[in-house]
């Protein structure tokens, strides 16, 4: 089953970029989490338009790896990401309503 859940980098988050890493600032919060390289790449994805299928599917040919792996890796990532509050939902899996 497609994952069609559409995230997007949440509003109150700035990134910065320090090279192999970057800093995501929740500015509500005033939290910093540090971002491997991967992290950020995928967060530079999360446009509140691909779904995580697309994303990963992008990221799976980008980096050579199969897209099962990389899809599993996404959805732990986004899954994290959202509980720091540094990506949002903004549209839900089934395709439907908007969060915001």
């Amino acid at each position: 089953m497609e994952n069609r859940g559409v995230y997007r980098l949440s509003p109150v988050v700035a990134i910065e970029d320090f090279g192999e890493r970057s800093l995501a600032l929740h500015c509500q919060d005033l939290r910093l989490v540090e971002l491997n390289a991967t992290a950020r790449d995928l967060a530079s994805r999360l446009d509140g338009q691909a779904g995580l299928h697309q994303v990963a599917r992008e990221m799976a040919r980008d980096y050579h790896h199969p897209l099962e792996a990389i899809l599993e890796d996404v959805q732990a990532l986004v899954a994290q990401m959202m509980a720091l509050g540094i990506v949002e939902q903004v549209q839900s899996p089934g395709g439907g309503d908007t969060l915001f």
